[in-house]
């Protein structure tokens, strides 16, 4: 699988599939080779005519990392993706982004709108004063990898009832080896650069009449519902959908398929889609569709 070189690091990415172009980006300690853990099954997607280009993000996964805090920024990031979209021979394309992801396709979207086509956001970040939640708690994490260590944090990890729900929730996936697979010389900046920068700007947020798909799920404090419904009232073009569950999309990954080809492609979404709590707003596309 190739590399590109982006502001100084070899970023390592996958194609798959052909169709209309689809950016994936995944969240903070995230990676493409982890996805499929959260119920993102690229090649699966890919094969309903997409045609994606899935990166780990700098200082994540087989990626190059740099040490320098503001290469972690929201508009670094944004940048990084810019860069790989070119890299690739892309210049405008869809952008499927989940929790870091998600922010960057936002900021990707205000301060390069040309680029981006379509917006689907799955677990956005926490914004305003929620992000202080994320602050607290991914500080703490970033201090324990840079004091003990890769090994000895995920050990350390484990024993927090939080972390201990989440493994109880995933019986087949493990939190231990994915925290302890963490390279502390890239996570640590990665953290820091990100959640202790300057805050997203969601003043700008209704600037963004791209289409977008807003997936979001209850009881999870880093990733709140009310950062759905903030994109969902500041977006013009958006269409908020609520699973029931956290684990919804893993337990249905073919539904999560078919909704991020069908919106890609701009065909409409038949089935799904969540039942409860459910709403949107028109766009064109969605009354050419009627």
């Amino acid at each position: 699988m190739p590399y590109a070189r982006v502001r100084g690091v070899d970023l390592y990415y996958e194609e798959h599939g052909e169709g209309p172009p689809l950016i994936f980006a995944h969240g903070l300690m995230g990676s493409v080779e982890l996805s499929r853990h959260f119920g993102e099954r690229i090649d699966a997607i890919a094969a309903r005519g997409v045609h994606i280009i899935a990166y780990d993000a700098r200082g994540h996964g087989r990626s190059g990392f740099s040490t320098k805090l503001a290469d972690y920024e929201w508009t670094s990031l944004a940048e990084d993706m810019l860069e790989l979209m070119h890299t690739a021979g892309v210049e405008r394309a869809s952008i499927y982004g989940g929790s870091m992801g998600a922010g960057t396709a936002l900021m990707l979207a205000l301060e390069h709108p040309h680029a981006v086509d379509k917006l689907i956001l799955r677990a956005p970040p926490p914004f305003g004063r929620h992000a202080a939640e994320a602050r607290r708690l991914f500080g703490g994490v970033a201090l324990m990898y840079q004091l003990l260590g890769s090994r000895l944090t995920a050990r350390m990890l484990m024993r927090f009832p939080q972390v201990q729900e989440a493994q109880r929730t995933m019986p087949h996936f493990s939190l231990e080896q994915f925290f302890a697979r963490q390279r502390r010389e890239a996570i640590v900046p990665a953290i820091r650069g990100l959640l202790f920068s300057d805050p997203f700007p969601i003043h700008r947020l209704d600037e963004i009449a791209h289409p977008a798909l807003i997936l979001t799920h209850p009881g999870d404090a880093i990733h709140p519902e009310s950062s759905g419904e903030l994109l969902h009232d500041r977006m013009p073009h958006a269409r908020l959908a609520v699973a029931p569950t956290a684990t919804y999309w893993q337990e249905n990954p073919e539904a999560l398929e078919h909704v991020v080809a069908a919106f890609v492609r701009d065909e409409p979404i038949a089935r799904g889609l969540p039942e409860k709590r459910r709403h949107e707003h028109a766009t064109a596309s969605d009354a050419a569709a009627q």
